[in-house]
C-alpha cells in the first residue's frame, strides 16, 4: 500500500504503514497550529479491508467535531460517499475495503484551481473578471463583477477566507453561474433594478493549495484581520477592504464551513453593529434559510478569545469580516455556514449538502439576496 499526498491541497504525514494498515497525522496549517482538513490517495491491491488511523485526531482544532463525523472517498475524485469512521480514544479511525486500486479520502469534497479557473472563464462571459491581488506566493485573488460595474447598490459574495471549506466555493459557484445566466428572470430584475454583484470565488487561494485548514500562507486566519482601524496583517483582506472603499457596499454575503454542526447555520454581526433599519432584513435572511432548509439549524454560540489587551472586546474588533462591513458600511452582512458532516434533506436525500447540494444553495442564495434588496 502507498499513501500520497504530495498534490493540491493533500494534507497527511504518513508515520507507519503496512499493506492494510496506516497511521497517519494531520499536517498543521502553514506557519500555524490549526489542522483538521486531510487529504490523501492510497494505492494498492484492490479488495483487502485497510484501516486508517489519524493518530492527532484528539489535538485537532476542532476535536469535539469528529464525533458523528464520517470520511469522503473517491475512486474517480467526481463521485464521492461516505466510508466507516470511528472518534475512539482521540484517534479518528477510517476503514474501508476499496473495489478499485487507487482511493482517495478527505475531509470534505475538494475543490480545486482548475475548477476555480473554469468558473471565472465561465462567468467573465457574462462579467467584468478582475484581479484584486496576488498572493505572496502568486496566486491570484480574483472576482468577477456581474451588471452594471457603476450601479447604484452593490451586494459582495465572498467565500473560503478558510482555505479548508471548499463547500463555500461549490456555493459560490452555483450563485454565480445563476448570475452569469442571462435568461434568468430573477437575475434580470435584479440587474434592472441597478444591482451590481460582486463575487470572490476563493479568498484565501494559497491555504487552500497547501491543504491548510483555516490560514493562508503566512499563518494568518482571514476572517480574523478584518479590524475596525487597524490595517489588516494579510495582503488578501487589505487588497480586498482598498476595492470596497472604492467600489461601496450595499449588501455582504461570507460563505463558509463548519466542522461540527450537521446542519446549516447562520452568523448575524454583533447586534450593536447592526442599524436599526437593517434589523428585520438580517431577521429575514435567516427566516428565507429556515423555512426552506430541513437541513437548517440553530447557532452553537460558539465563543470567540477575548482580546488580550482587553477582556472585553468591542464587537467591531473580533476581526470577522461581517462585523466589519455592518459597522463600516452599514448594510446588511451575514455569514452562512455549509456542513462537513452529512445531512438528511427534507425529501429523504441522503448527504443532500455535498458537492452538488452546496452549490444548490448558492443557487437559492440569490432569490434571498433578491428578497432583500428588492424588497428594500
Amino acid at each position: 500500500m502507498r499513501i500520497e499526498a504530495d498534490f493540491e491541497c493533500g494534507n497527511a504525514i504518513v508515520e507507519q504503514v503496512s499493506d492494510t494498515e496506516a497511521v497517519i497525522n494531520i499536517r498543521p496549517d502553514s506557519n500555524a497550529q490549526y489542522f483538521q482538513w486531510f487529504h490523501f490517495r492510497v494505492t494498492g491491491e484492490a479488495g483487502k479491508l485497510r484501516t486508517f488511523t489519524l493518530a492527532n485526531a484528539k489535538v485537532a482544532s476542532y476535536p469535539h467535531a469528529w464525533n458523528g463525523y464520517r470520511a469522503l472517498a473517491s475512486y474517480n475524485g467526481t463521485d464521492w460517499f461516505r466510508v466507516q469512521t470511528c472518534y475512539t480514544e482521540g484517534k479518528l479511525t477510517i476503514r474501508h475495503r476499496a473495489t478499485q486500486t487507487s482511493t482517495t479520502y478527505t475531509f470534505f469534497v475538494p475543490y480545486f484551481e482548475a475548477q476555480r479557473e473554469q468558473l471565472l472563464d465561465d462567468c467573465a462571459k457574462a462579467g467584468e473578471r478582475r484581479l484584486i491581488v496576488n498572493t505572496p506566493n502568486n496566486r491570484p485573488v480574483e472576482m468577477i463583477v456581474f451588471g452594471n460595474p457603476n450601479a447604484k447598490r452593490k451586494a459582495w459574495v465572498i467565500a473560503r477566507q478558510h482555505a479548508g471549506e471548499p463547500m463555500a466555493e461549490y456555493c459560490i459557484d452555483g450563485l454565480m453561474r445563476r448570475l452569469a445566466d442571462g435568461q434568468d428572470e430573477l437575475v434580470k430584475q435584479l440587474f434592472e433594478a441597478d444591482i451590481a454583484f460582486f463575487c470572490i470565488p476563493n479568498v484565501n487561494p494559497d491555504g487552500s493549495a497547501f491543504g491548510n485548514l483555516r490560514a493562508n500562507a503566512a499563518g494568518i486566519d482571514l476572517n480574523r484581520d478584518w479590524k475596525q482601524g487597524v490595517e489588516p496583517k494579510s495582503v488578501e483582506v487589505g487588497a480586498i477592504l482598498r476595492v470596497m472603499e472604492a467600489e461601496g457596499v450595499d449588501f455582504f454575503y461570507d460563505i463558509h464551513g463548519d466542522e461540527a454542526s450537521q446542519y446549516v447555520w447562520l452568523v448575524q454581526p454583533h447586534a450593536e453593529l447592526i442599524v436599526e433599519d437593517n434589523k428585520p432584513l438580517q431577521e429575514g435572511m435567516e427566516t428565507f434559510v429556515r423555512e426552506r432548509y430541513a437541513e437548517y439549524g440553530p447557532d452553537p454560540i460558539y465563543d470567540i478569545p477575548a482580546n488580550e489587551n482587553d477582556p472585553l472586546p468591542k464587537p467591531a474588533d473580533t476581526g470577522m469580516a461581517i462585523d466589519y462591513v455592518a459597522w463600516r458600511f452599514k448594510c446588511p452582512s451575514l455569514i452562512v455556514e455549509l456542513p462537513f458532516k452529512d445531512t438528511i434533506g427534507a425529501d429523504t436525500t441522503i448527504d443532500s449538502l455535498l458537492a452538488a447540494g452546496c452549490e444548490a444553495f448558492g443557487r437559492d442564495s440569490v432569490e434571498m439576496i433578491a428578497e432583500v434588496l428588492l424588497g428594500k
